[in-house]
């Protein structure tokens, strides 16, 4: 019975007054036949002109439990000394219904010496004291419960159970989920005070679009218009995301999507018919036609201004791209009203209109264009606030921005601030809001909204091995430590025979200055080398500082180590003097670097390069000097495709005419940084060793010994690598989206490069290969197969298999 009280949707009022001076009300649903609240009388008799001229000495509420009594009494037109009135006590009975607490409501009148007492006795609804969903798999509980708006606790409300529903059918079917069946039931817990509300589910399979057919598109072929379009046809990747999966928000948005193309390529009287949708018998398929007549072709007439003209049309006109285009495009026209507000915006006119007026020449399929100014008033910027940054203090945001509240509005400006927030790295989005207040229509206030992205790894490993024993590792790298946008580097390698231990913290604005600093502390130990034993500890300490702009800026770094190197039973003194590359390093470093970057940790456009000096010999023992050089190129070619390259070149060279090179500072290449064919280190300058070879020629209890190995074989393994005073590296790599709900993007790349005393082009090895990678809460999780193209006789020709975590370059 209660449930089908809270589906009424109409009431019936009927108010009756009888001679027992008892005045009641009935309520009845319009959806059931039995009445919700009754009452009854003998007799009933019209009201008397005596009684009609009566006043309310009295009203009293019962029945409340949850709702404050000043609530009720608030909304009833009858008042204590006002005359008594039945049409009056209606309304109240339609006031209080329309609050939508309360299930029955009933009135009693009754003579008292002072006037007439009305007593309104109310029975409330109950409160939702629990929310449940069954049926669902596809779909977190918390997501449904946010997605439908309920809240526990909450006076039963129809109309809101209903706009529940609505919200959860919506958001499955932006999930692909078109048939989706919701139900809601309503069960009591304890009779007139609490209830349950239950949502049961039947989710049913995805909707999938099977195929999209163009008709009558003659110039623009179909994958042309298929790849731009937000509704895509199941593939082979559509079980394990949404591709493919029927939404009727994108299906509506792609019409105009359709057009949109053909007007960026001339089409400008493209006709599109809405298109026919056909669904397969079981629901679980549609098929897509499109209707398309292209028109004709139009081309860039003349290109003018008009209106409120702050510039002379000669640099207007210098701004605009579109003269230049030959075909009209729509898109090529709004970029150039972009710029064109912009180049207002900049003197302080944010609200700067910039209107296009066309004129169709039919006769040579032309369109003269005009662009209309109305330039609006200047304002100026207002309050500035930050939003949705949960772990990065606003600081950190702040103190990127080139505005500042109360200055004239820049446009320019405002686009660098959002710029120099992005390439922070720390938020997978960036927006400006802008809104102004009515009292002040000359201020703009901003509200910088920011969706945090995860900005560290963690790696914990664990192995056991016979030679190596147990072994422990972890490390942890973290950009936006604390949230003030600190980068922190810590690890942990260590086993019987490594043990690699680091720490280093960066703080990009030292002391809330331009300045940064840091500082690295590390300590290595590597017993388990084929050639030698290394032990080193050390640390730097670095400060850094602006030069020019905002992209350019100068180090200073001050490292000071110690080398210790062990003989092991591999040894060759004559190719490793181990005296040589022992001792202390006492170096000072200066590197220039310039970085236009749009995202420090996912780049998809602009540049990075760097150029350094490091010289040793400020104290200690190793006496060297390197020069060294990167640049990071970075391209969108479209959409989420994106095209990197990195070119690095070093030279290492004694100090002292005559000196060496500590061997322990060469170059070698190989692995998931360098060149990816090749396994790690194993690039590089080798030297035959003749120890070496009798070794493995004639040691009895050499793998190599007891398998025969020839001589050919045994001079290859005997020339050690011992890597190269010069390094030239080049890595190119094309980057696309696979799954893009799971974060999964493919890979293809070429690598070239050697490490050599004299680098020459017929040294070079170099490398092509596939991989994939995933955006994971460790980190970027990388997977990728490389082919060695151009190889040697000591690396061979198999495939290199290589798994890393973050960037490669």
């Amino acid at each position: 019975m209660l449930n089908n009280l809270l589906k009424q949707l109409n009431f019936l009022f009927f108010i009756t007054i009888f001679t027992t001076g008892i005045f009641t009300v009935q309520v009845t649903s319009a959806q059931t036949e039995k009445p919700a609240a009754k009452a009854t009388a003998k007799t009933a008799t019209k009201l008397t002109a005596k009684q009609s001229k009566q006043s309310v000495s009295e009203i009293e509420i019962q029945g409340l439990k949850k709702i404050e009594k000043d609530a009720v009494l608030a909304k009833l037109a009858s008042k204590v000394g006002s005359p008594f009135d039945p049409q009056t006590v209606k309304e109240d009975i339609q006031n209080l219904f329309a609050m939508t607490y309360f299930i029955q409501v009933e009135v009693l009148k009754e003579n008292t010496a002072n006037g007439i007492k009305l007593i309104y006795k109310i029975v409330e609804k109950p409160i939702v004291a629990e929310i449940v969903f069954e049926g669902h798999s596809e779909i977190k509980t918390e997501d449904l419960e946010t997605q439908s708006g309920l809240k526990s606790f909450e006076v039963v409300n129809n109309a809101k159970i209903q706009s529940a529903v609505e919200k959860l059918l919506k958001f499955y079917e932006e999930k692909g989920y078109y048939l989706v069946k919701i139900e809601p039931v309503i069960e009591d817990i304890t009779a007139g005070e609490t209830v349950r509300v239950k949502f049961m589910i039947t989710e049913n399979d995805k909707v999938k679009v099977k195929k999209m057919t163009f008709i009558g598109n003659k110039i623009l072929k179909d994958n042309q218009l298929k790849e731009r379009l937000f509704t895509k046809e199941a593939g082979f990747f559509s079980g394990m995301s949404n591709s493919g999966s029927f939404k009727q928000e994108a299906f509506d948005q792609d019409l105009q999507v359709l057009k949109y193309i053909y007007w960026n390529q001339g089409f400008l009287q493209v006709k599109i018919d809405r298109p026919l949708v056909t669904v397969t018998p079981d629901k679980k398929s549609i098929y897509i036609t499109y209707h398309i007549t292209e028109g004709e072709q139009y081309s860039v007439g003349e290109v003018d201004f008009s209106g409120d003209l702050l510039f002379p049309k000669s640099e207007l006109y210098d701004a605009v791209k579109i003269k230049d285009n030959g075909i009209f495009s729509v898109e090529v026209m709004r970029k150039d009203i972009t710029d064109l507000q912009a180049k207002y915006g900049d003197l302080g006119y944010a609200f700067a209109n910039v209107i296009p007026r066309y004129n169709f020449r039919d006769s040579d399929k032309k369109v003269d264009l005009v662009f209309e100014f109305e330039k609006g008033n200047k304002v100026y910027f207002g309050d500035i606030t930050v939003t949705g940054n949960t772990k990065t203090r606003d600081k950190v945001v702040r103190r990127e921005l080139k505005i500042e509240e109360g200055e004239l509005y820049n446009e320019t400006r405002k686009r660098l601030s959002q710029e120099s927030i992005q390439r922070l790295g720390f938020f997978e989005e960036v927006n400006f809001k802008t809104s102004t207040p009515p009292e002040k229509p000359d201020q703009l206030n901003i509200e910088i909204v920011v969706k945090e992205r995860n900005t560290g790894q963690i790696q914990l490993t664990a192995a056991y091995g016979n030679s190596q024993g147990f072994s422990l590792g972890g490390s942890i790298q973290q950009n936006n430590f604390r949230g003030l946008g600190q980068a922190l580097e810590a690890r942990i390698d260590a086993s019987k025979n490594r043990q690699d231990y680091k720490l280093g913290l960066t703080d990009p604005y030292f002391l809330d200055t331009k300045w940064s600093s840091g500082f690295d502390l590390f300590f290595i130990e590597n017993k388990a080398r084929i050639n030698y034993d290394i032990r080193k500890v050390g640390g730097n300490l670095r400060f850094g500082h602006p030069v020019y702009g905002d992209y350019t800026r100068a180090y200073l770094r001050y490292r000071l180590d110690k080398t210790e190197l062990f003989d092991n039973q591999n040894t060759d003194p004559l190719i490793f003097p181990l005296d040589t590359a022992r001792g202390i390093t006492s170096a000072m470093q200066g590197t220039l670097e310039y970085d236009s970057r749009n995202d420090r940790g996912e780049p998809s456009k602009g540049i990075y390069t760097d150029i350094s000096y490091e010289r040793t010999g400020f104290g200690g023992d190793l006496k060297y000097q390197e020069f060294s050089s990167r640049f990071k190129f970075f391209h969108n070619i479209f959409w989420d495709v994106v095209w990197r390259n990195n070119i690095s070149y070093s030279n290492i060279q004694p100090i002292e005419k005559g000196g060496t090179v500590p061997f322990s500072e060469t170059y070698q290449l190989g692995g998931p940084y360098t060149l990816r064919g090749f396994g790690s280190s194993g690039v590089g300058k080798r030297v035959f060793s003749d120890l070496r070879f009798n070794a493995i020629k004639n040691d009895t209890t050499s793998p190599f010994y007891r398998a025969g190995i020839s001589d050919a074989d045994a001079r290859k393994a005997a020339n050690l690598i011992v890597g190269g005073t010069k390094q030239v590296l080049f890595q190119s790599e094309l980057q696309f989206p696979l799954i893009k709900e799971a974060g999964l993007s493919g890979v293809g790349f070429y690598d070239i490069g050697q490490a050599e005393d004299d680098v020459t082009s017929s040294k070079f090895l170099s490398d092509m290969g596939i991989g994939f990678r995933w955006k994971s809460p460790l980190g970027i999780l990388r997977f990728e197969w490389g082919w060695p193209l151009q190889t040697d006789e000591f690396n061979g020709d198999s495939v290199n298999f290589e798994f890393s975590i973050g960037p490669p370059f």
